[in-house]
Order: structure tokens, then sequence, then C-alpha cells
């Protein structure tokens, strides 16, 4: 058993973990973060308790009532075991607390702190083996050319390199005592006054608050407002980034005039989900807001309230060939068409499972696809995220995992979760922010939403937007044409009430293109004439072309020359500024 080190100690990293955090390790402050709260997770907390010390930022603590670590474990850390994958073995995951699917710790956690802070303090108290220690890791001042220098070396990647000091003191152990409690002082200049510009924060823009939010719902309130989390502050979008990646319920609303919230959970699968996500007693506080799974379908700025959407109990079940280099296979997947209470709009969600074994291991995930027919809010919902055993991998992909073909402004429409329950382990990065995309579980997970989107929902959307604004060209036609025909009462004191396009006449050689039918005080243009034809041009022009024609035959029929400019004059002045 290694012996506790009472004094300063240096911190020993694979030089392959060096290369990563030579990458920057986590782009953003709730990626270094994510890393405790899944810890958390998997060693059977019910909390993960994290204060920023907002809104001055000069403190950080993150704490837990997990069953702690032990300070073997510890030692095997700061001695070169940080970056050693936990991995499971193919097959079924690690099972925890409460049925949860264990996420796997690679021991990164520690070191990804160094992101926000050069120095901090962590106490354990560890159930398992009734043991306690106190222990403090300080960072070196590396600058980026040092640590590139050490990262060039790719010939030895599990050599070890001094990353910082350590000191660890044993502590007496508490009868019950679980968990552990990181905190800090020393955090960053750069973290510290980056979060605490907060000109731009959400609760202070949208409801004039500088106080932190009361509630989750009222940051998704806020953040849904916005074109994109660029626009607010570091502080929302750590709560966000916190948010999307743990282990969390979705959010919940029961009221109905609510805004916030998500139709995804009134899908049956997905309700499913979230019962078994609540089943695992696991909760994120960020700030004394406990934090939900970060979802807004459909997007508020549509002025579309989730429980206005009409979910269908029972789906219609569709097909689609999923192609993988020489892999083909036709795959069922179940669509919904989502209508809404008192508007003409619908929505869609793909709902799908697949269970194969690829280059002989399993590969088991499930997931959805949402889509509207306008623009989502904010722009960070757009895309897809994949979730493997329920932690976020990275944030939602705007680009559809590069999707290849050009789709215009359907991809800022849809919104994607996919579950990975078997499989992709070995993709996994050390940073858990993103996959080696060369692994054969991405690449057939990649297939699989490329050719759903190519062969389904794409194509369908795209019939359905024709439909849709062929329907609203009509109705507006129609509007146009009645209040058309109400100043061409006026304006000829009801010689003429309307104007009318006939499609077919019954002896096309004896008519005349255009029509004046006094008796029923009507302006008649045959379509089929070929001089009428050529007047109406094509037809998406052959409403404006038509009341032009009416207003001339109108305008023809009265005797003095100022009258006819007079009538022709105000009925083309209507028309232009319809």
């Amino acid at each position: 058993m290694a012996d506790i080190a009472e004094e300063w100690q240096p911190v020993q990293l694979a030089a392959k973990v060096i290369g990563h955090i030579s990458q920057g390790m986590y782009r953003t402050p709730a990626g270094a973060v994510k890393e405790l709260i899944s810890n958390a997770y998997d060693a059977g907390a019910t909390y993960a308790k994290i204060h920023t010390g907002f809104p001055t930022f000069r403190t950080f603590s993150c704490e837990d009532d997990g069953s702690g670590i032990s300070k073997e474990k510890f030692l095997q850390l700061m001695t070169g075991g940080i970056g050693d994958s936990d991995k499971h073995p193919h097959g079924q995951p690690l099972i925890g607390k409460n049925g949860r699917p264990i996420v796997g710790r690679l021991g990164v956690g520690l070191i990804s702190l160094a992101q926000i802070c050069s120095r901090f303090s962590i106490s354990s108290w560890h159930a398992p083996s009734r043991t306690a220690f106190e222990a403090e890791i300080r960072f070196p001042p590396y600058s980026r050319k040092e640590i590139d220098a050490v990262a060039e070396h790719p010939a030895d990647p599990e050599r070890l390199v001094q990353h910082g000091e350590y000191k660890c003191t044993e502590v007496p152990y508490a009868s019950g005592s679980h968990g552990i409690v990181i905190t800090t002082t020393y955090l960053r200049d750069t973290f510290r006054k980056t979060m605490s510009q907060l000109d731009s924060f959400a609760h202070k823009q949208f409801f004039h608050s500088a106080e932190s939010y009361p509630s989750f719902n009222r940051f998704l309130e806020a953040i849904t407002q916005l074109s994109s989390l660029y626009f607010a502050s570091q502080y929302d979008q750590m709560l966000f980034g916190l948010a999307l990646a743990s282990p969390i319920p979705y959010v919940e609303t029961s009221q109905r005039d609510s805004w916030t919230g998500t139709v995804t959970t009134r899908i049956l699968p997905i309700a499913a989900l979230q019962k078994q996500l609540k089943s695992f007693d696991f909760r994120v506080e960020f700030d004394n807001i406990q934090l939900r799974r970060p979802l807004a379908l459909p997007s508020n700025k549509g002025l579309v309230k989730p429980a206005d959407c009409l979910v269908p109990s029972s789906p219609e079940k569709v097909t689609f060939k999923l192609e993988d280099g020489v892999h083909s296979e036709q795959v069922t997947a179940d669509k919904y068409d989502i209508p809404v209470r008192g508007r003409s709009e619908h929505f869609q969600l793909f709902y799908f499972k697949y269970d194969r074994k690829v280059n002989g291991y399993p590969l088991q995930f499930s997931g959805y696809i949402f889509l509207q027919i306008s623009r989502l809010y904010p722009k960070e919902f757009q895309g897809i995220v994949i979730r493997l055993r329920n932690v976020a991998i990275g944030q939602y992909d705007v680009n559809i995992m590069t999707y290849p073909l050009a789709e215009g402004p359907r991809f800022s429409m849809l919104s994607s979760e996919v579950f990975v329950t078997a499989g992709l382990d070995d993709a996994l990065k050390v940073d858990r922010d993103g996959f080696n995309t060369l692994d054969p579980h991405y690449i057939r997970l990649q297939s699989f939403i490329h050719s759903i989107l190519h062969e389904l929902i794409f194509p369908g959307s795209w019939e359905e937007e024709k439909a849709r604004n062929k329907q609203k060209r009509e109705v507006r036609e129609e509007e146009v044409t009645r209040t058309f025909a109400e100043k061409l009462t006026r304006t000829t004191h009801r010689q003429f009430t309307s104007v009318e396009i006939v499609p077919k006449a019954k002896d096309r050689r004896s008519t005349e293109p255009v029509e004046v039918d006094r008796g029923t005080r009507t302006v008649r243009i045959h379509a089929s004439n070929p001089v009428a034809k050529t007047m109406l041009g094509r037809k998406k022009y052959h409403g404006i072309a038509a009341r032009v024609i009416a207003a001339f035959e109108a305008a023809n029929v009265e005797r003095s020359p100022q009258e006819r400019r007079r009538v022709f004059y105000t009925l083309i002045g209507d028309i232009f500024n319809e």
C-alpha cells in the first residue's frame, strides 16, 4: 500500500494526456466541470452541488454524497493513473446504484480543473474502506509552448511527465460519512473575468434581474428568446452546458399556459426514458438551481406551447434503407405527425431503435429526430447530440455529424438526440467531448443518421414545405382577390364587382380572351385562349395579371378619357400597393 504523501510530490501524467491538454482538453468551463458530475453519478451520489461564487466568481466548489475515492486510488491517479480508462468490456455496460449505467471514469476529472484554477483542495470520505483524506493539488504555470513541446513526442505516449504537485494527509473517518468536496479560491483570471462579464446575462436582458435564476424554467424562458447563446453570458453558457451533459431528467411543466418544456417526453418511448432517469435518483444543483436536461420543443419563437401539441398515440410505420459501405439493410422507424390545437401547422417526430453487431461487437442505440417548420431557438438546440449512457458527448452538432449534402435551412429546423446503450466505448475520446470518426461503431451510427435524413426526413420535408407554401399562396390570393373585388366595386360605381379566370372554354375558337359581362358585372378571362395565355404569363402570376386586365377592361367601358384614366390609375395603384 502506498504511503500518504504529506509533503509536495510530483503529479505524473502519461504523455498522451499532456497531448490532450495541449489541445485545450475542454472547449468550455462546463466541459471541465462535467467530469466531476459524472464521477459523482458513478459513485452512487444522490446529488452533485456546484457553487460558482456568482456574481464575483472568487470561489468555486463541488460536493457530492457518493462513495468517495479511496486514498489508494487517489495516489494511483497522481502517479500516472490519470487517463487510464476504466472502459467497459464489449457487451453490456456496468450497472451502478438504482440501475444506473456506469459512465466510466478516466481519472481526468481532477486535472480538468486546471482549466479554471491553478490550485484546489479535495476532501474525500470513502465509505467502502472507511477511510478519509485531504489533499491539495497545484498545477504548473506551463506556457502553451512548453506543453506543446512535451506533446510533440508521440513515440512514447505512455511515458510519464510531471504536471504539477500534490500533497495528501490522512484524516479520521467519521462513521456514516461519504462523498467528496472540492474547493478553490485560486481561480484563473481568465475564468473569473469572463464569467464576471454579466452585461449579456440573459436573466438581466429579459427579466431585468441581476440575481441568479430562481428556477431552471426561468433560465429556459430567458435563453429561448435568444437566437444563440453566443449572445448570452459565459455564466449562461456554463449553466446550459452542465445541464445538457448531466445524466438527469428532462425539464417538465404542468402548467398549460407555460412556454417551457418539450413535446418529446409525451412520446411513449421518451416518457419511459424520463421515468428511468427519475428512478436513478440523481440531481445536479448549480448555484442552488436544480438542473434539468434542457430542451424547448417546439421552439418558443414559433409561439406554440408544448401543451397545445396533439401527440398521436399510434405512430405511422415508415421504412428507409440504411447504407454503410457495402452493408445495406431496411430499417423501420415510427413517424409521429403532431398537429397544433387551433393552428394550421404541425410538427414531425421520428423515433428509431437499432440493435446489431458491428465488427463483431454489439451496437445498441435509440433516438428521435424532431422537425418543425421554422427555425429553432436558441441555435444550441439545433442539430444532433449523442448521449452515451445518458451523458452528452459534446454539444449539439448543427452539421449533423458532417452530413454530405446541402439541405439549406432545414438543419436549423431539426433537433435530435441519440441514446447509445452499448458500443462506441472504443471511439470515445479522452475528454469525452467527441468520438474517433474512424471507429466502425461510429461510422455505422453516422450512416444510420445520414440514411434516415436523406431517404426519409428531408424528402418529406421538401414536399410538405411545397404543399404548405402552395396553400399559403392560395389563401393569400383569395384574400387579395376579395379585396380587389371590393375596390373594383367602389371605383367603377358597381359597374363591375368581380374578376374571374375561366380555366377552359367549351369552344376555344369562338371565345375572346376577355369577356366583359355587364349582366353579372364580371370581367371574365378565358385562360384557354392563346392570347389570354400570353397575357396571363406564368401560373404564379395569373392573379396579378388578371387584376391588371380587369383594371384595363373596367376602365375601357368609361365614356370620357378622364374617367378612363381615373378608373385605371386608381385600380393599378391598388394592385401594386397590395
